[in-house]
C-alpha cells in the first residue's frame, strides 16, 4: 500500500472526515472503575452461562476483562468465541487490542490487517495497527496508517497529529519535513495547541532551521515562552545562529537528542 502527502509542495490534501463506528469507543480508556467492570462481567456470567457459544456474549465479556486487565481470562472468552463463531466479525479487532495489552505485536499487526480489508474506513483500527507497527520498528507503515486514521476520523484530535508526525521523524531524517508539514495541518485545525507548537519547533531545531522555530514560539503567549522548556528552545534556536561551528553542531546534536527522546515506544 503506497500513500501519499506533500502538503506545501502540493501533493495532497485531507479530506473531509468519515464518522467512527460508535462500537470502537473501546480504543478510549473508559471512564468505568474496575469494580464498574466487574459489575459488568458479573451480569455476563448469567448470560453465558445459558448461551455459552454466543460468540457475541463471549466477545462483550472478553473486551471487559481485557479491560480489567484480566488478560488470560479475555484470552479465554476471545478463543472461545473464535470456536464458536469464527468469521464473528469484530473477533480480529478485539483479539488484536488484547494482543497489544500483552506485547505481542506482530500478531496484533496481522489481526488488524486482516480486519481493516473489510472495515477501511475504521479510523481507531487504523491507529491501533499504527501502534503495532510503531511497536515493531516500522515508522513509515505506521505513519501510512496514521495518514489513513486522520482520513476517515470524524474529529481527528491535536494529538493524532501529534502521533502521525511522531511517526514520520522516527522513519528517518528525510521525513522530518513532512512531519513538520503535519504539525502545521494540525495547527490549521487547532492553532496554538502547545503539544504541536512544541513538536514543530523541536522538529525544525533537528532540521537546522532556527528562524522556522522561532516562529513557532512566538505563535504563543509570553506566559508560556518564559517556562523553562521553551527558554531552552529559544537558547537552541540562538545558537544555532552563531558563527562558531563547533557550537552549533554541537546545540545542532543536542537539538536531535531532545526530538529523538520523544519517540519512546506506545504505552499499551
Amino acid at each position: 500500500m503506497v500513500l501519499s502527502w506533500c502538503f506545501k509542495s502540493g501533493c495532497v490534501q485531507i479530506p473531509r472526515f468519515a464518522s467512527l463506528l460508535i462500537i470502537l469507543s473501546a480504543l478510549v480508556t473508559p471512564a468505568w472503575s474496575h469494580s464498574d467492570l466487574l459489575l459488568q462481567i458479573e451480569e455476563l456470567n448469567l448470560a453465558v452461562a445459558s448461551r455459552q457459544t454466543d460468540a457475541e456474549l463471549l466477545v462483550r465479556r472478553g473486551e471487559l476483562y481485557r479491560r480489567h486487565e484480566d488478560f488470560a481470562a479475555a484470552a479465554v472468552d476471545l478463543a472461545a468465541a473464535r470456536a464458536a463463531q469464527p468469521d464473528y466479525p469484530l473477533l480480529d479487532l478485539y483479539e488484536g487490542m488484547l494482543l497489544l495489552d500483552t506485547g505481542e505485536p506482530a500478531g496484533a499487526e496481522e489481526l488488524l490487517g486482516r480486519y481493516l480489508q473489510d472495515h477501511p474506513r475504521q479510523a481507531s483500527a487504523w491507529i491501533l495497527r499504527a501502534r503495532a507497527r510503531l511497536a515493531l520498528g516500522q515508522a513509515e507503515p505506521a505513519a501510512q496508517d496514521y495518514a489513513q486514521a486522520i482520513r476517515y476520523a470524524d474529529q481527528p484530535s491535536p494529538e493524532l497529529y501529534r502521533d502521525w508526525s511522531l511517526a514520520l521523524v522516527a522513519a528517518r531524517a528525510d521525513h522530518w519535513s513532512a512531519a513538520r508539514d503535519v504539525v502545521d495541518v494540525g495547527l490549521g485545525l487547532f492553532p496554538r495547541e502547545v503539544s504541536l507548537l512544541a513538536l514543530g519547533t523541536d522538529i525544525a531545531l533537528a532540521e537546522n532551521q532556527p528562524g522556522v522555530a522561532t516562529a513557532y514560539v512566538k505563535q504563543l503567549p509570553p506566559t508560556i515562552t518564559r517556562l523553562g522548556k521553551w527558554q531552552t528552545r529559544l537558547e537552541l534556536a540562538g545558537c544555532l545562529t552563531r558563527p562558531d561551528e563547533v557550537e552549533k553542531q554541537e546545540c545542532r546534536r543536542t537539538a536531535i537528542r531532545v526530538l529523538e527522546e520523544q519517540l519512546a515506544p506506545p504505552d499499551f
